[in-house]
Order: structure tokens, then C-alpha cells, then sequence
């Protein structure tokens, strides 16, 4: 099952959307950088939203968004909130044991047999380091075993029994390609889930690590302003409060791993 891409999804998901606040004009006004991360299936930068809590109540919550996929193919937005730590003391939705969520808090990507929405299935696990939510996708939606064969066809390479088996785990492996070093493996942050960097796994780990560095802990992200345009705004403090979302009166979402909408 592949991830909606930009050859199959033209269009921003409005309908998801409106439910975390962002009409067809708001979503229609997000920069163009962010619109592409969302339409290719990539893990969008903290956006603040706009949630109906109910009693009149509204909360407005910095998560991360990203288009996927249901069994069916059909799109599914997942939406990452921001959460001040990982914790499996409570609503630990991914029944996650604590050396689980110690090899996560790693930054290391786990296997795990997940129940989604009813639906128990083999998934890879990976913590999202600004938001600490945890990330997950179906291990079939990867497709790594078509994906190291792709490696080995353009690159005229042949992978050991090994280094596949550790790829399959969702360790990063390192290879010898043309006499250059390159690291590949599991990330979910991107759009097919998989990632190859130019480097040995030392720089694996500083390109995993990159991008939260550069942000944290000013945590900044885009904020619909009074001025009727997105702007790069602080939309959390370091220390935030984990934060309880229901959408409806039937449907309680407060999901630290992630929500599907």
C-alpha cells in the first residue's frame, strides 16, 4: 500500500483539515513548502490548530501533520501533538514497555504489533523528537524488501544476508557504494518511510538529529496570525503541558502516539 503522493493526491485533504480548525481558505494560505511536505506524504513542521473541546471550549494545540494511507488506500491525515516527554505510565495506546520506550527515547525504530483503530498489524515505531509523539506505520506500507532490491539494482550491489535482516529491523545499514560510504534505513519522518544519506552511520545519526537541533528548544512553528496569514511563530513553551483532545462527544482522540482523522 504506498502513501497518497503527489501523483495520486493533487489536492490538500479539506475535509480532515476543517476538523482540526483549518478551513479550505486557511489551509489554502499554508506556505507553499508545508503544502508540498503534505500533499508527498511527509511529516509537516509544528502548525498551531484549533480544536472544539466541547462546552464552548477551544484549544489550540501545536502538532505536526502528515498524509497516509488506510488498508484501503484511502488518505488518512495523522496529526502528532506535542507532549513534554514519552510516557508509558499513561494513555499508553501502544502498549509500549518501558525498555520499548527507552530504545525509542534512543532515537532507534522499533517493530511492534500495534492495534490501530481495531486493526492489529505489524508496525514500525519511531519517536518524533520535537513533538515526542510516536510515529507508526504499517511494515507492508514500507515495502523495504522492494526497496533494498531497488538499492542493489541501481547501485550494482549485492546486500549480505545480515545487513538485510538488520533493515528489515529497521536498523540504518552502512554500505559501500562506487567506493563511497552510504547509510540507509528506516524513517518515517519521510514520505516512503525509508532514507539514504550520503555518509557512514555517524552521519546517519547527525542528519537524524538535524533538524530538532536547530529548532529546540524554541519549538517554533506556524501560527495563523490576526493578520489572516501563516508566520513562523514560538507555539510552545519547552516545558508545555501535555494537553487532552476530543473532537466530538463520541470520539475521544487523546492519543500521545498520534491521531488518525
Amino acid at each position: 500500500m504506498e502513501i497518497p503522493n503527489k501523483n495520486q493526491q493533487s489536492s490538500l485533504p479539506y475535509d480532515k483539515l476543517a476538523l482540526l480548525g483549518i478551513d479550505r481558505e486557511k489551509a489554502d494560505r499554508l506556505p507553499q513548502d508545508v503544502r508540498r511536505k503534505l500533499i508527498d506524504g511527509e511529516v509537516t513542521p509544528l502548525l498551531q490548530v484549533s480544536l472544539d473541546a466541547g462546552n464552548g471550549t477551544v484549544l489550540k494545540l501545536p502538532l505536526k501533520l502528515q498524509l497516509s494511507a488506510d488498508k484501503d488506500g484511502n488518505p488518512t491525515l495523522i496529526a502528532y501533538p506535542v507532549q513534554r516527554e514519552l510516557s508509558i505510565e499513561k494513555d499508553n495506546v501502544l502498549r509500549l514497555s518501558r525498555q520499548e520506550a527507552d530504545a525509542l527515547r534512543r532515537g532507534e525504530v522499533l517493530q511492534k504489533a500495534v492495534d490501530v483503530n481495531g486493526e492489529k498489524t505489524q508496525q514500525y515505531l519511531q519517536l518524533d523528537p520535537e513533538t515526542k509523539s510516536v510515529m507508526h506505520r504499517r511494515i507492508t506500507e514500507i515495502q523495504i524488501e522492494q526497496r533494498l532490491k531497488d538499492m542493489e539494482k541501481v547501485n550494482d550491489i549485492e546486500l549480505g544476508a545480515q545487513q538485510k535482516q538488520q533493515a528489515r529491523e529497521g536498523k540504518p545499514v552502512e554500505l559501500d557504494v562506487g567506493g563511497e560510504k552510504v547509510s540507509v534505513g528506516i524513517d518515517l519522518r519521510e514520505p516512503q518511510g525509508f532514507r539514504v544519506v550520503k555518509g557512514d552511520l555517524r552521519e546517519w545519526e547527525r542528519q537524524q538529529k538535524l533538524q530538532y537541533d536547530e529548532r529546540h528548544p524554541e519549538y517554533l512553528g506556524l501560527v495563523m496570525t490576526d493578520r489572516n496569514r501563516w508566520e513562523y511563530r514560538k507555539v510552545v513553551e519547552h516545558d508545555s503541558k501535555e494537553r487532552a483532545i476530543r473532537l466530538d462527544t463520541t470520539r475521544e482522540i487523546e492519543r500521545k502516539s498520534g491521531f488518525k482523522l
